[in-house]
């Protein structure tokens, strides 16, 4: 049996939510859901339940076309949710009544009222864009840094206490954002000798931001001389565990530039065999301090 579903609003017009509850209820309706809420489709959730249970065959009726929305917009919305459920469609003031002989003209006219609203407002964003492109004026979203900030970050990276990461945490973009605007040669990782050595007479090098780590993590690896001389072949597959483990504790002992760490190491494959590499005290002391992440992964 179908079942003919009343819905009303507080805020709708046409009187006091028991007054259209009422009227709905004269009207035939077994049932009647209400919104004691006003507001946007998200803040009426009886509206929500009451079209989720209609079933082909059954009718939804309002006291007026207003009890459904503020805007023809999420009006024409919920009439084509009941006319796709298969159910019908009345409004009582309005005397529309899609269930009546010829009522199928109705949600014609809702869905071509519908598509001439959407056609329109194409047309003249069109329009608009157009006349913008002509009189020279930039379309789209606005930069995520403006050249002020673009200069601060400049100013920002030139002191040694600042990474890539503690500039974009003051500035609130993400790092991509600092890399994307800041050219190559201006972002040049930053990184500190710590007081132990390498080796005999070396000191050891540490990367000041795990971030800035943004090397290869798989395939064949070719290292400078300067790094690895000890045998013809310099490259290494990082995809053999035992072949990354020794290019990693190679690049960490023999690095002395810090694009030498960025370039060959990735950081969250360092954290992650960290507890495996073999590595002079000094080097592994220095990186532990600066860098509790890899601390952590060796006491756990």
């Amino acid at each position: 049996m179908s079942d003919v579903v009343g819905y009303a609003r507080a805020g709708g017009g046409g009187g006091d939510l028991a007054g259209l509850a009422r009227e709905l209820a004269e009207a035939g309706c077994g049932r009647v859901c209400t919104d004691e809420e006003t507001g946007r489709p998200s803040g009426r959730p009886q509206l929500a339940a009451c079209l989720e249970s209609l079933r082909p065959g059954d009718t939804l009726v309002v006291a007026s076309l207003d009890q459904l929305g503020r805007s023809s917009r999420e009006l024409f919305a919920v009439v084509d949710d009941v006319r796709q459920r298969g159910a019908g469609f009345r409004s009582l003031r309005e005397r529309l009544d899609t269930t009546a002989p010829g009522g199928e003209a109705i949600f014609r006219a809702f869905a071509a009222i519908a598509d001439f609203g959407r056609a329109t407002i194409s047309a003249g964003t069109s329009d608009g864009l157009a006349a913008a492109r002509a009189s020279g004026k930039r379309l789209g979203r606005p930069p995520a840094l403006t050249a002020e900030q673009l200069r601060e970050v400049r100013a920002l990276l030139l002191r040694p206490e600042h990474t890539i990461s503690s500039v974009a945490r003051e500035l609130g973009v993400s790092r991509s954002t600092i890399y994307k605007y800041l050219p190559a040669e201006e972002r040049a990782p930053a990184a500190h000798l710590a007081p132990y050595q390498a080796r005999p007479g070396r000191l050891a090098l540490v990367i000041d931001d795990l971030d800035d780590l943004r090397g290869p993590v798989t395939g064949l690896v070719e290292l400078p001389l300067r790094l690895f001389w000890s045998l013809p072949d310099h490259r290494f597959d990082l995809d053999e565990p035992d072949l990354r483990r020794w290019y990693y504790e190679t690049v960490l002992r023999e690095a002395t530039r810090p694009g030498d760490l960025a370039a060959y190491l990735d950081g969250e494959t360092l954290v992650g065999i960290w507890p495996e590499l073999y590595l002079p005290k000094g080097v592994r002391r220095g990186w532990e301090e600066h860098h509790p992440a890899l601390r952590s992964r060796v006491s756990a």
